[in-house]
């Protein structure tokens, strides 16, 4: 009798989930939208929930799968998910209806220290973004260049001394130490030495928040079935109190005022003064606000952009000719300038930006980028309407391999961003950092820490292909931002 009715609930449950599945994911099979069959429970990310596949390279597989369609549509778990195809719905979506689009689809672990620019939503990132876009100007960044230009020749002494010793440094690694150094002066104006000192706090917190414990990465990843499991378990206390403490410190030492450095600390001390100053001011610059926007800069500037410069060189130890062009374009630039790098010196540097595009087109760090419509949204041309809070996706990978936009796009090739060959592609086919109101706002940051750090580097040392040297990369399934399986293995010698 026992075994009868446990049969009988077994039944009943196989057949209400199976029920339940099949009204979940006829979605967008209803709205007569095409898209893979979704497995239970795990929708379109079986590989990336089980970790065999980097979420990035599951979409683009998705992409690749639907040459003629506009979008696509996906099921990340139970939630459904568009997928958009074509520039000029991503166009609508990024910068024609921005404001129907402004959010994107982020979970964070809900403590202060979330409210930033990354993950703010509604009037709150509007102001947000009013107050810090002035951080990124032209001037602001001028005003860096000496800073990340000190941190270049630390570099090259850095990589000086391991050839010295015939020491092998993995790629990733090694850029991770420039970038550490960049944001360490440029975000606090702290005096350390990244490249020697491992054992610092400023490096081991970079440590924890980047190399991830087991269980941490397994609940992120069932937060996109279970939204909101991020927030109750994932707190991250250590690494909450270091920045909060790290803020405190640097304006104690400053006294609440900017110094002459005018790194991002200076600036953000500059905006508090201005808070508080102004009794309309719509939102509260504190202490927990700034240490807020700093973990972004911090993240974005350290491992993001070590992971750009190290499919970078990969790809000049990879293709000589493109490496002995460069090096011409630095040479002439510096030479033009009578020996001197500066801000102008790095906007000579064209053939050297052109190649760094072409590297993020191969290697999109910034994969994919999501939107959350913020009310019923119509998609005229494709006769669809998607309901308020309906997350759209775009996959930078997806477009940057895409033949109909880059012809043999497996081929490392910087003419995709010669001149004439830029002016024909259409608007948000290449998107590597974002597009629109709310694409990165220290992108233009990000691309000059690079070109200096390429600029110094190469003007002392070249790239070679080494017995370590993988002929094609695998990105590591694992990973939280785009890598290399095995990381990245190269050959350096003096020039």
């Amino acid at each position: 009798m026992i075994g009868y009715t446990c049969l009988t609930l077994l039944v009943a449950f196989v057949g209400s989930f199976y029920i339940f599945c099949k009204r979940k994911y006829s979605y967008w099979s209803a709205k007569g939208i095409t898209g893979p069959k979704p497995f239970p429970v795990f929708g379109n990310y079986v590989r990336v929930f089980l970790q065999k596949q980097f979420v990035n390279e599951c979409i683009n597989d998705i992409y690749l799968q639907y040459p003629t369609e506009r979008v696509v549509g996906l099921y990340r778990g139970f939630q459904p998910v568009l997928l958009v195809r074509d520039p000029q719905l991503l166009k609508q979506i990024f910068i024609k209806d921005f404001d129907d689009f402004q959010d994107r689809d982020t979970s964070t672990s809900g403590n202060k220290l979330s409210i930033n620019l990354f993950t703010a939503r509604g009037n709150q990132w509007k102001i947000m973004r009013h107050k810090l876009t002035p951080v990124f100007t032209s001037k602001k960044l001028k005003d860096m260049v000496p800073l990340i230009l000190q941190c270049g020749n630390q570099f090259v002494k850095y990589v000086d001394y391991l050839i010295d010793n015939g020491i092998e440094s993995e790629i990733r690694s090694l850029s991770g130490k420039y970038t550490l150094q960049v944001i360490a002066s440029c975000a606090f104006g702290l005096d350390i030495n990244t490249f020697e000192d491992e054992n610092s706090i400023f490096y081991s917190m970079a440590k924890k928040i980047f190399s991830q414990a087991p269980w941490i990465r397994t609940i992120m990843i069932l937060d996109m079935i279970i939204p909101g499991l991020k927030r109750r378990l994932v707190k991250n206390r250590e690494i909450q109190e270091f920045f909060v403490g790290l803020v405190r410190k640097v304006m104690k030492e400053r006294e609440n005022k900017p110094s002459h450095r005018k790194d991002f600390m200076d600036l953000l001390i500059e905006l508090r003064q201005q808070n508080m100053n102004d009794d309309k001011a719509e939102i509260v610059i504190d202490e927990y606000m700034m240490a807020a926007q700093v973990i972004v800069f911090y993240s974005a500037g350290f491992d993001t952009s070590a992971a750009v410069l190290s499919f970078l060189l990969y790809e000049l130890a990879m293709h000589q000719d493109v490496q002995d062009r460069v090096y011409n374009n630095i040479y002439q630039a510096i030479d033009k300038h009578n020996g001197e790098i500066n801000y102008e010196t790095i906007k000579e540097m064209t053939y050297l930006e052109t190649v760094l595009n072409e590297s993020l087109r191969k290697h999109p760090v910034g994969g994919l980028f999501t939107r959350v419509a913020s009310t019923n949204y119509e998609f005229s041309d494709i006769g669809l309407t998607i309901p308020k809070g309906t997350t759209i996706m775009a996959s930078t990978m997806g477009m940057s391999y895409d033949p109909k936009y880059f012809s043999n796009p497996e081929k490392f090739n910087p003419d995709n961003f010669a001149p004439e060959n830029s002016l024909r592609l259409p608007q948000c086919t290449f998107l590597p950092f974002g597009e629109g109101p709310r694409n990165c706002i220290g992108f233009r940051f990000a691309k000059l820490q690079l070109l200096i750090g390429m600029a110094v580097f190469l003007m002392s040392f070249k790239v070679e292909a080494s017995p370590k040297t993988k002929p094609q990369l695998e990105y590591e399934p694992k990973a939280r931002v785009l890598q290399a399986s095995g990381g990245i293995w190269l050959k350096i010698s003096r020039r």
